[in-house]
């Protein structure tokens, strides 16, 4: 029971992590767009992409090398 607890308390620890947060706002852009049918309005399905790419390799290069440096020297061994 007590493991359980342990990974529940992890995942709602990492919930607050800000490439979690990005990767669930960029699903609600994605979402967004379908919702409210984005396209009317000169937003296109390319640019969209675009957006989500971006974001998923800024998490992806974050997660490997920080973008600030400064921030923290945990990944030099």
């Amino acid at each position: 029971m007590n493991n359980i607890t342990s990974v529940i308390g992890d995942f709602l620890k990492s919930l607050k992590s800000k490439r979690v947060i990005t990767g669930i706002l960029t699903i609600v852009f994605m979402a967004a767009y379908n919702y409210f049918n984005l396209a009317e309005v000169g937003v296109s399905e390319d640019t969209v992409n675009n957006l989500v790419i971006t974001v998923a390799a800024l998490i992806v290069g974050d997660t490997i090398r920080p973008v600030n440096p400064e921030k923290g020297d945990s990944n030099e061994g």
